[in-house]
């Protein structure tokens, strides 16, 4: 987010929720937390991501807030009226006021963004654990804005635009500088240019969507890349930029594994046909062996000559000698017979190639056709049809350790959940090998504070975790794959497989956790 789309996103909040209070705040799942506020007319849910990369604040529509799996967050706020929504004059915070002297910050940027609940100038309550409880509350930066206090002469031009507003909008600059020729003006000029276009932000706001998939709030005239959609506010191109975003990164996730197999196979087809092509120097060396055997039988009747070679007039090139090598425990005649034994094996290899050839092409063909489609899907639900479309075709370049494996080859239950593959320990040995086997980046679980499964959620190296359906499925099958499979809502460890570590010389099946999330699920039978 940007400190302009903040500006009308702070109007927009305060036309709405001033007056009215929090009825809940919940984080139904990492990285997000969502506060349902009522008014006097109406209800809203005023959503935040903290996701790294993906840091959003916006209203959504409106739905009662979920009563199980979720963590309350500030009950001390809930019923306190609104009085006010501000925002600091260069930095990109959000305070949101209420009647008893507290104040909730949002910190809109880096990758600790977060939210505190505020009173007396002392911190009370955070969303995220990166900011200590009782500590001061941080404060706003005082950015540079049309005051250049260094020289930026020797800059880039992008940097040049931002000594002279640090809150100029970051993902279109490329763009303007390009259409209005920027690298050519003086340090001067491009003052007057920043303070023209911000100006025209701040009057009037354009927010649409570019064809080129970014947004912005400036008009067409200053920033001529066609629109692909225009926005009815701030408010609603956030709130678009968010889930594609999401949707995006779940797009991501569920094509890596398959993109990367097929990269794979393909690359070992064309290794594998380089080889084949060079199948004609295979015949020639069955006519070499075929040329020498019929030279060691002109010569059979020397017997054992217990020697390494032999060196022979060639028939073949007449004038001149060959040196044939021979196995020393093997007397003429037999190693003759050896010759022929590689000469028929050489031909048969060339016959094999030629029937192979086509085949591998054809694979390789299928292959290429199967990769150019999945990297042309850009629609995560496109994709998901894609898969179901060619489900029979996929299996083969599916990962070796993924579902549909046999069953009896590995150690622990083996099986799919929305096309992740998941394991799930048999036993504590099982476990045990369950978590050697696991790459660093997979997902780990176990029904917390009671005996049970070890599941992994195997990630092919993937650092993001997966959808939050997926989670939540493999997390009830870990819990009933435990001593809580007859609780209706059980607590289970999530985190990932680098967090957890087996002591030199512990039990069977015991491991320690240095980082974890919780999740509260209802035990569910996998039908492994």
């Amino acid at each position: 987010m940007n400190y302009y789309e903040l500006i009308y996103l702070n109007k927009a909040l305060k036309n709405k929720l001033v007056g009215g209070h929090i009825e809940q705040a919940v984080s139904p799942y990492k990285n997000f937390i969502e506060f349902f506020i009522r008014t006097k007319s109406d209800s809203y849910r005023l959503c935040f991501s903290t996701a790294p990369g993906n840091i959003a604040l916006y209203l959504d529509n409106y739905r009662g807030a979920k009563k199980s799996n979720t963590i309350n967050f500030f009950e001390e706020l809930y019923g306190y009226e609104i009085t006010n929504i501000t925002i600091p004059e260069t930095d990109r915070w959000l305070y949101i006021h209420f009647k008893n002297g507290a104040v909730l910050y949002f910190r809109l940027f880096s990758n600790r963004a977060n939210v505190f609940w505020v009173k007396d100038n002392q911190v009370k309550a955070v969303f995220k654990e990166y900011d200590n409880i009782g500590d001061e509350p941080p404060s706003p930066q005082k950015l540079a804005v049309y005051k250049v206090e260094e020289d930026i002469s020797r800059k880039s031009t992008k940097n040049k635009i931002i000594g002279i507003n640090a809150m100029f909008p970051r993902q279109n600059i490329q763009e303007l500088i390009e259409h209005f020729e920027l690298d050519d003006y003086s340090v001067e000029e491009l003052q007057d240019w920043v303070k023209e276009v911000c100006q025209k932000l701040e009057d009037e706001p354009h927010p649409r969507l570019l064809e080129n998939g970014e947004t912005t709030l400036f008009s067409e005239e200053v920033l001529p890349v066609k629109t692909e959609q225009e926005f009815e506010d701030v408010n609603h191109l956030i709130l678009h930029r968010y889930k594609t975003y999401s949707r995006n990164q779940r797009l991501k996730q569920q094509k890596s594994s398959l993109l990367k197999n097929l990269k794979r196979k393909i690359k070992r087809l064309d290794s594998g046909l380089r080889n084949l092509e060079q199948a004609d120097k295979g015949l020639e060396r069955a006519e070499k062996y075929e040329q020498w055997g019929h030279l060691l039988m002109a010569k059979a009747h020397l017997g054992d000559l217990n020697k390494e070679e032999i060196e022979v007039e060639d028939l073949y090139n007449e004038g001149q000698k060959v040196t044939i090598p021979l196995e020393i425990d093997l007397d003429i005649a037999e190693n003759a017979q050896r010759y022929y034994k590689k000469s028929a094996g050489a031909e048969r290899s060339y016959e094999e190639a030629l029937k192979r050839i086509p085949e591998m092409e054809k694979e390789k063909e299928k292959a290429e056709k199967l990769l150019a489609e999945a990297e042309a899907i850009t629609n995560l639900w496109a994709f998901q049809d894609w898969e179901k479309e060619h489900e029979h075709e996929l299996k083969a370049y599916r990962n070796q350790n993924d579902a549909g494996a046999d069953e009896e080859s590995l150690p622990f239950h083996n099986f799919k959940v929305q096309g992740y593959t998941v394991w799930i320990g048999k036993n504590a040995k099982s476990n045990d090998e369950l978590v050697q086997r696991a790459h660093k980046e997979d997902v780990w679980m176990h029904a917390r504070g009671v005996p049970g499964s070890h599941l992994v959620i195997r990630m092919g190296n993937e650092k993001e975790m997966p959808p939050r359906a997926v989670l939540l499925e493999a997390a009830s099958y870990a819990a009933y794959n435990s001593k809580a499979k007859g609780m209706k809502l059980a607590p289970v460890i999530i985190t990932k497989k680098k967090y957890v570590r087996k002591p030199k010389g512990s039990a069977p099946g015991a491991v320690v956790v240095d980082k974890e999330e919780v999740e509260m699920v209802t035990p569910k039978n996998p039908v492994v």
